[in-house]
């Protein structure tokens, strides 16, 4: 099936970088645009080739083999990059615009995490390899749709299908799974029966996976319009169980999702999904970055410190934990409660200036005290009498604080 869209938006073609690029690939072969710049240009949403609002992800499939593919940039004045060489990616470089560039393949062989692939010229056998209907979309450098797998109609009826057998395509790589929900999150009203049970029958392959695949899935999940939807019948099927044993609060996710406008950040989904599974726990089935586990663990300090004590608790919060925790922590205490006054207090968190100690060991040793151990305790317990009385600014106040301490 070929057509176009009138709706759809392609006026990204007409970049002079893409020019540039698909110019010196259709000299040397066949070469089109393919996936999520031109599922999302078909629903209104295009890429931006050079930066700005929208996608910057431009992929390109041709028939030139990688040697072929880097012979014919480079011939064209542009720089070739082999990023992926192994599956045939080369990444070209176009005016500062990077757009990956993959051969045709073929599946030789599947285990569920890696395939061993060979290069076509054959696009029916490229697209029967893909994953979801609505990602065998293929577009030509003139605005031409090629849609071979029925994309089109899957997007018009917002479904998320697999290619041909649903068992067939989850046992060749796992992954697909998470990737279901996912997709479905963003381009469906609701999971396709058929690859949701699918899913289901095939949740335990989730376990051959290395734990950076699981992660980069899930965190893409979070920030999805209906995430709340994908987690529960992740959770009905077992298949959230799979990716981490532990209870799982998928109201409270469902809560802190219409909060954020569905802009959660990864660190705040795990804790409002998991909030009793231990940092060592998150580190096993996610291996996520350090900073992600940090966030989450500060947060959960200042959770067990919380109060809604807008004069001595927010100042003292903010001094020990720092805006974005204190931030965090309200709004998933907000989320879990349905309170609005820990939103407020999120708000306020996220606003009022951190408070800053107004005595420093400089400050003391210009009183007269000598500089050591004695001098550590005695600033020590200066912040404490500080952060007690609220963490006052006035001189006078601090003056008093001080005075007590020393005497």
């Amino acid at each position: 099936m070929t057509g176009a869209l009138p709706e759809a938006d392609f006026d990204w073609l007409e970049a002079p970088s893409l020019r540039a690029v698909m110019d010196a690939l259709g000299a040397a072969g066949e070469a089109r645009f393919v996936g999520g710049c031109v599922r999302d240009s078909l629903l209104g949403r295009p890429p931006s080739p050079m930066g700005g609002a929208g996608t910057t992800d431009i992929d390109v499939a041709t028939t030139l083999t990688p040697e072929e593919t880097t012979a014919a940039l480079t011939s064209a004045g542009l720089a070739a990059h082999p990023t992926g060489i192994e599956h045939g990616t080369v990444t070209a470089v176009s005016g500062g615009l990077p757009v990956e560039v993959t051969t045709l393949r073929a599946d030789v062989a599947t285990d569920g995490r890696h395939a061993e692939v060979a290069f076509t010229r054959d696009w029916d056998q490229d697209w029967r390899r893909r994953d979801f209907r609505l990602n065998a979309l293929y577009l030509g450098a003139d605005g031409q749709l090629f849609d071979p797998a029925g994309g089109l109609e899957d997007l018009r009826a917002r479904r998320v299908r697999f290619i041909g057998d649903a068992d067939t395509r989850i046992a060749e790589d796992y992954l697909r799974i998470l990737r279901f929900f996912r997709f479905t999150a963003r381009y469906a009203e609701a999971p396709d029966e058929e690859g949701l049970a699918a899913c289901a029958r095939g949740a335990d392959g989730l376990r051959r996976l290395s734990k950076e695949r699981i992660w980069q899935e899930t965190a893409k999940l979070f920030a999805a319009p209906r995430a709340p939807e994908a987690f529960e019948a992740m959770a009905k099927t077992g298949i959230l169980a799979r990716v981490l044993e532990a209870p799982a609060e998928t109201d409270a996710f469902a809560a802190l999702h219409r909060l954020l406008h569905a802009d959660v950040p990864p660190a705040l989904g795990i804790e409002a999904l998991w909030p009793t599974a231990p940092r060592e726990a998150l580190q096993r089935a996610f291996k996520p970055a350090t900073a992600v586990l940090d966030r989450i663990e500060v947060a959960r300090e200042a959770g067990a410190d919380l109060t809604l004590d807008q004069n001595a608790g927010l100042a003292r919060q903010l001094y020990r934990f720092g805006a974005e925790a204190v931030t965090d922590a309200s709004l998933l205490e907000a989320a879990r409660t349905g309170e609005t006054a820990w939103l407020d207090h999120a708000n306020l968190a996220a606003t009022v200036p951190v408070p800053i100690l107004p005595i420093q060991g400089r400050d003391l040793i210009a009183r007269g005290l000598e500089p050591g151990l004695a001098l550590g305790r005695t600033l020590k317990a200066i912040e404490a009498a500080w952060l007690s009385a609220g963490c006052p600014e006035d001189e006078e106040t601090i003056e008093e604080i001080v005075e007590e301490v020393l005497g």
